[in-house]
């Protein structure tokens, strides 16, 4: 919960996959429920607003396993890898309930760019599970970025003290980057969250003298007619205070700012407004 939280509050939508362990375990059955959770994702993609050519899978230990399993070998594939000490070798298998499969050997042209870290401290799962699959990329042509840093122990999730269990060992620092560099990556796979709307530009009250939705707020709002007009097509504007925050803005540009794209009360707004004499203030 702690990384899925850590990339939600950077913006991007975050989904956790609880796939089958233990007595279950046996491959590739948890393969086969992370095929599953990408379908649900696609098919409910409309209703919770995903883009489905940025979908990035993300796993740590033998979770990376499953993540890359799933970039390798799925019927149905993410658009980017996060791996994190990934476990990629058949040799992991002793740790393992149930065997599994040398990843590296599945890599090829349609595998998604991969965002790898691993710690030069890591004896449960060595860094040359990392080496070996960042090699296979490189082999068959697919961008990746791999960082292996020198201190940290298996399992430091997101090397700070929330997600160590109270070990020191678990909060590294310098490891803790491997957040803001895979979150670096991911703009540049994936690109920014847009932020190109423009606010249209006000109309100077004392220029205008008119009322609209273009004339400043706090003009408008200073004559009780135009306040009632506001009031009438939107009955709790009076009890928010944020208005005030945007006196100096018009009621358009709040609306703007706040995606109100009721066009048809908008125009019916700015009608009334516009019969207010201005004398009336």
């Amino acid at each position: 919960e702690p990384v899925a939280m850590a990339f939600l509050a950077e913006g991007y939508q975050s989904f956790i996959l609880r796939y089958s362990l233990n007595e279950n375990a046996t491959f590739p059955r948890p393969l086969n429920d992370a095929e599953e959770a990408l379908r649900i994702l696609h098919s409910r993609a409309r209703e919770w607003g995903l883009d489905l050519e940025k979908i990035a899978v993300c796993g740590f230990s033998a979770g990376g396993h499953l993540a890359a399993a799933l970039g390798t070998m799925g019927a149905i594939r993410p658009n980017a890898l996060i791996l994190a000490y990934p476990a990629i070798l058949e040799s992991i298998s002793e740790f393992l309930p149930a065997p599994v499969p040398s990843l590296d050997r599945f890599v090829d042209g349609s595998t998604p760019p991969a965002f790898i870290f691993a710690t030069a401290e890591d004896e449960l799962v060595p860094v040359n599970h990392s080496l070996q699959f960042a090699a296979a990329l490189d082999h068959a042509g697919v961008p990746f970025e791999l960082h292996i840093f020198q201190r940290g122990l298996h399992g430091l999730s997101l090397s700070k003290p929330l997600t160590s269990a109270g070990l020191f060992a678990q909060a590294d620092p310098h490891a803790a980057k491997w957040l803001g560099l895979c979150l670096a990556w991911l703009s540049n796979l994936f690109g920014d969250f847009p932020a190109d709307k423009k606010i249209s530009a006000i109309h100077p009250f004392e220029k205008a003298r008119q009322y609209s939705i273009d004339a400043a707020l706090e003009e408008v709002l200073k004559n009780p007619s135009c306040k009632a007009i506001l009031l009438e097509f939107f009955p709790a504007w009076d009890a928010i205070p944020f208005y005030r925050t945007f006196s100096n803005k018009s009621f358009r540009q709040v609306c703007e700012l706040y995606n109100v794209t009721d066009v048809v009360s908008m125009e019916a707004i700015d009608e009334k407004l516009r019969t207010v004499a201005i004398m009336d203030s």
